[in-house]
C-alpha cells in the first residue's frame, strides 16, 4: 500500500519517509500540492500526509486538500501542521481531512493512523525494538515516540531542537543523538546560552581577535571551532539575544561564520543541536526569538514529556537511580515509599527524582527506603487527592481533537446513535466517521 507525503522541507520528507517505510509501507514524496494532484490522478495512494505550510509559490495544505476533493479523489488525507493552529485544523477538517498531526510528530500517532487507515497486517509490532533512555526502557508511548524521533534525527545532519521542562533530560537526549550519529567520533561541545553574559556570548561561540572588545588582548577560538567535525549543543537557546540569533541563522544556512573583530570567514562543519525549557512559539510572539531561526531549527523538534506524564516509568527509573547512587550497598524501595513517589507531581522532573533517591539512600541505613527517608515535599503529599473530572464539552483552549470528539458525541446523541445520519450531519463519509469513532474510543 502506497503512502504519499507532500512537504516542501527535504529533511522532514526524509524523516517521514523513513518512518513510513519502517512501518512496512511504500512511501512516495513530492514537494508541492501541484505535483501531488498529478500523481494522485495517475496512481491514487492509500493515504496522504499533507503539510500545511509550503513554499510561497505553491498551494497551502488546505488549498491542496480542497483541490483533491474538487477533483473527486476519495483518498484519506492527514494534515500536518507546524503549530497547534486551531483555525488551520478546523479548516482542514471542514475540507475533508481525516485527521491532523502536529509537529513535532508523535510517532505513536503516526503508527496508529497507518494501522487504522491501511491494512492492519502491514503494520509493525510495537512491542519490538523499544529504545532505552535514562537507563530504562520507557513504558509509555509518549517517551518512546520522542526516542524514535531522536533516533531518526541521529541518522541525518539536520539541526535538532530539544524542548522540555527543566530536568526532563535534554542534555541526555543530545547525547542519545550523538551516540547514533556519524559524528560520534568528533568532539561534543556545549554552550549554555543562559550562563554566559550576552556581551560575551558571541565571542564565546565564534571566537575573537585582539582588540575586538575591551579586554580582548589575544586571539581566541570559539566553541564552533572547538566543535569542528563534531556536534555543538546550544543549551537554553531561547535566552540568546536576537542580534546573535541572526548570526547563528547564517551559520546554519551558509555553514560559515566570522570571528568577532575579524574579516576572515571560516567554514563550519558542525552539527547543531539546541535545547530549551521555554515555549519558542511564545517567545516568537513576544519578539524574543526569530521565527526564521525557529523554522531552521525545528526540522526535528523533539518534546521530552515531563515525568508526571510518565507515571509507569517513575518506579523503574527510581530503582535504576538507586543502583547508581547506592553503589554496593543493598537498597530497595518500600511499598509505602513507592506509593508516595507515584503520587508526587515531580515539578523538577528526573533531576528532582535523582536528588530524592540520593537523599533517601543516604538516610536509609537499614537498606530499605521508607516514607520518612523522602523529602517533606514528597512525603507530605495527600495520597487521597483526586483529579477533577473534565467537562464533556471542551472549554476554550482545549485541543482540536477534544473539541472534535465532543462534537461527534453530541451529534450521535442528536441522531439517536444513527451513524449514517451523524456522518451526513458532520459532513463526513461513513468510513471517516468509523475511523474517528475508533480514534476517540467512542462506542455508543
Amino acid at each position: 500500500m502506497t503512502v504519499l507525503i507532500i512537504d516542501d522541507e527535504p529533511a522532514f520528507r526524509r524523516m517521514l519517509e523513513t518512518a513510513v517505510s519502517a512501518a512496512g509501507y511504500r512511501a512516495r514524496v513530492v514537494a508541492s500540492g501541484e505535483e501531488a494532484l498529478d500523481l494522485i490522478a495517475g496512481d491514487p495512494p492509500g493515504l496522504v500526509f499533507l503539510d500545511q505550510r509550503m513554499g510561497a509559490r505553491s498551494m497551502t495544505g488546505v488549498q491542496t486538500l480542497e483541490a483533491i476533493r474538487a477533483a473527486h479523489f476519495d483518498v484519506p488525507v492527514v494534515m500536518v501542521t507546524a503549530f497547534g493552529d486551531v483555525q488551520t485544523a478546523v479548516a482542514a477538517m471542514k475540507a475533508g481531512a481525516l485527521d491532523f498531526l502536529e509537529k513535532p510528530l508523535d510517532l505513536a500517532d503516526l503508527r496508529r493512523i497507518l494501522r487504522e487507515v491501511l491494512e492492519p497486517e502491514a503494520g509493525i509490532d510495537d512491542s519490538q525494538g523499544r529504545l532505552a533512555f535514562g537507563g530504562i526502557v520507557p513504558a509509555g508511548d509518549a517517551m518512546q515516540s520522542a526516542l524514535e524521533l531522536l533516533d531518526a534525527a541521529a541518522r541525518t545532519d539536520a539541526p535538532v531542537l530539544i524542548a522540555g521542562e527543566s530536568g526532563t533530560g535534554k542534555e541526555h537526549a543530545a547525547a542519545f543523538i550523538i551516540e547514533r550519529s556519524e559524528r560520534r567520533p568528533g568532539p561534543f561541545v556545549k554552550v549554555n546560552c543562559a550562563a554566559i553574559p550576552a556581551g560575551l556570548l558571541e565571542a564565546e561561540m565564534f571566537g575573537c581577535e585582539p582588540g575586538a572588545f575591551t579586554g580582548a588582548t589575544r586571539s581566541r577560538e570559539g566553541r564552533f571551532a572547538a566543535a569542528e567535525g563534531g556536534t555543538l549543543l546550544l543549551d537554553e537557546i531561547a535566552e540568546m539575544g536576537t542580534e546573535l540569533q541572526v548570526k547563528l541563522l547564517r551559520v546554519i544556512q551558509e555553514k560559515e561564520y566570522q570571528p568577532l573583530g575579524s574579516s576572515r570567514t571560516r567554514r563550519a562543519d558542525v552539527r547543531i543541536l539546541a535545547s530549551t525549557n521555554r515555549s519558542i512559539p511564545e517567545a516568537i510572539r513576544c519578539g524574543a526569538f526569530r521565527e526564521d531561526l525557529y523554522f531552521r531549527l525545528n526540522v526535528f523538534e523533539v518534546l521530552l514529556p515531563p515525568l508526571r506524564e510518565r507515571a509507569a516509568d517513575i518506579l523503574p527509573l527510581a530503582r535504576h537511580l538507586l543502583t547508581e547512587v547506592a553503589g554496593d550497598r543493598p537498597r530497595r524501595i518500600s511499598l509505602e515509599a513507592g506509593d508516595l513517589l507515584l503520587s508526587h507531581r515531580w515539578p523538577g522532573n528526573v533531576r528532582e527524582l535523582r536528588n530524592t533517591i540520593e537523599r533517601a539512600a543516604i538516610l536509609a541505613r537499614g537498606g530499605v527506603i521508607r516514607p520518612e527517608h523522602l523529602p517533606p515535599t514528597v512525603a507530605a503529599w495527600e495520597r487521597g487527592a483526586t483529579v477533577e473530572p473534565r467537562s464533556a464539552i471542551p472549554r476554550a483552549g482545549t485541543s482540536v481533537h477534544a473539541m472534535e470528539r465532543a462534537l461527534i458525541v453530541e451529534t450521535l446523541v442528536m441522531t439517536g446513535g444513527n451513524r449514517t445520519r451523524a456522518a451526513e450531519a458532520l459532513g463526513l463519509s461513513r468510513r471517516a466517521l468509523q475511523y474517528k469513532l475508533k480514534r476517540y474510543g467512542i462506542t455508543g
